[in-house]
């Protein structure tokens, strides 16, 4: 309908300046006709009004369509422009490249601002490439530094047998830091790739929380944690073996930044088709603009959260949980503990209980 309004409104416009063009035709041979009286017969007039239209026809084709050549110019130069530099590698540059507002009802226009969106969106990609490969370098640079900093130690001829062994041990654990910053970014690439299918059944999500606890007791109990557990009867679909790696991540993260004699709950809600799992602790919480970040990779809240670990955990507990068809959120404040909480569907052949 849309179409068919505009394609009679163009007609209309079209009928009624050639209307226009003929009347001013026929005004400008009346004038020759006033001058020349004798030379216009009535037949005579009539030819030359309907050839001064097909001239006034001409002429105005002519401008319109000069015009029009120097408008589709510029649009297919900026929209080279944009290009060339988007396969040279300058996002930022092409991305910021805007049709001007002449050009608005061109075509290509929509073209072109998609490019700048796609433009937009590579620059964006590069910037996070860049960052996670300087955050990369930064976290296999540290224990590198270290091991190359002991192996030399263990050169000197003079080292006593205890210093030895300390040494031989801290090179030992900056070994396993390399190894496990390794293991979690193959895991994190296999997740986000899919290379490896989830496989889901119903399991009870209360009985792997509380194995995950005990698993975690000679730290908690280190550090005299009173644990508070509220776990019900829950089933959820997913997988037993990836949502394991969740809750370690999240409770051996909950028991390393709670102080001596502090608090943590574990907790299951029932929602309509879902279970959340809330992890809570009193510890030393973060600030907001923190805790908006505590999901990208290698983030590190501040010097307190950077005493082990890659800042890969996170990233990966979030993935696992998007994989499942859930989602994972924080709320934390400073100096008053941090809560994640973790909504996975439900057993869709199970009730729970």
């Amino acid at each position: 309908m849309k179409r068919i309004l505009r394609t009679a409104g163009r007609i209309i416009i079209l009928l009624v300046f050639t209307a226009f063009l003929w009347l001013a035709a026929h005004l400008i041979v009346q004038g020759f006709g006033v001058i020349w009286p004798i030379l216009l017969t009535p037949f005579v007039e009539q030819i030359l009004t309907l050839w001064l239209v097909f001239g006034l026809l001409f002429l105005t084709m002519f401008i319109f369509s000069k015009s029009a050549r120097k408008r589709h110019h510029a649009i297919w130069d900026s929209l080279t422009a944009t290009i060339k530099q988007m396969s040279s590698g300058n996002f930022t540059a092409a991305a910021s490249r805007k049709m001007e507002k002449i050009e608005r009802d061109h075509p290509v226009t929509k073209l072109a601002d998609e490019l700048s969106t796609l433009a937009a969106e590579l620059s964006e990609m590069e910037k996070l490439k860049q960052e996670f490969i300087s955050n990369v370098s930064h976290e296999i640079q540290t224990p590198l530094t270290s091991l190359k900093g002991y192996a030399h130690l263990l050169k000197k001829p003079d080292l006593s047998y205890e210093e030895r062994g300390r040494y031989l041990h801290i090179i030992e654990t900056e070994t396993e830091r390399l190894s496990k910053i390794s293991e979690n970014l193959l895991k994190l690439t296999a997740l986000e790739r899919q290379t490896e299918p989830i496989q889901k059944k119903p399991f009870r999500i209360d009985k792997q929380l509380r194995r995950t606890i005990l698993t975690c007791e000679p730290e908690w109990s280190a550090k005299q944690i009173e644990f508070l557990i509220d776990l019900q009867e829950s089933y959820v679909y997913g997988d037993e073996a990836l949502l394991s790696q969740v809750w370690m991540n999240l409770i051996h993260n909950a028991v390393k930044f709670t102080g001596e004699g502090g608090r943590i709950s574990v907790k299951i809600t029932d929602l309509p088709e879902a279970a959340a799992i809330e992890i809570a602790d009193n510890g030393i919480g973060m600030e907001p603009e923190q805790a908006e970040r505590v999901f990208e990779r290698f983030y590190k809240a501040d010097k307190a959260r950077n005493a082990g670990g890659s800042g890969l955990g996170l990233s990966i507990a979030k993935k696992i949980a998007e994989l499942h068809g859930g989602s994972i959120e924080v709320e934390s404040k400073r100096g008053e503990g941090t809560l994640f909480r973790v909504i996975l569907p439900a057993d869709p052949h199970e009730t729970n209980s």
